[in-house]
């Protein structure tokens, strides 16, 4: 039996349909920044330069797969000119957000493994 791995989406989904408090600081940074890079049109490429990171770094902060450092977190609020709460909070408008990409991305991915 082999286990399947569960995607940022997914496993934010689950978490916040039971309790939005259930989210990790880390979780709740990447849904901010995916809401915020979203906002501005910004590439990880294009954060991760501007913050003197790597893309990598972005990229693995933006799927809560690593912390964020607070020099990091300092620049980025200074980037983009927003409180450090804007980093931190979660709306219910993020969640539905996040469900819509999960399920365009299942109803894709299945859609790819149906054979004709």
């Amino acid at each position: 039996m082999t286990e399947r791995r569960i995607g940022f989406e997914e496993r934010i989904a689950a978490k916040a349909s039971a309790d939005l408090e259930s989210l990790s600081l880390q979780e709740k940074i990447a849904v901010s920044l995916g809401r915020l890079k979203s906002q501005r049109g910004t590439t990880n490429k294009e954060l991760a330069d501007k913050l003197g990171v790597s893309e990598a770094y972005i990229s693995q902060v933006t799927r809560a797969m690593r912390d964020l450092k607070v020099s990091t977190l300092d620049k980025m609020t200074r980037e983009w000119d927003v409180p450090i709460e804007e980093l931190i909070t979660i709306t219910k408008d993020d969640l539905d957000r996040i469900a819509a990409s999960h399920s365009r991305r299942r109803k894709k991915k299945s859609a790819a493994t149906v054979t004709p």
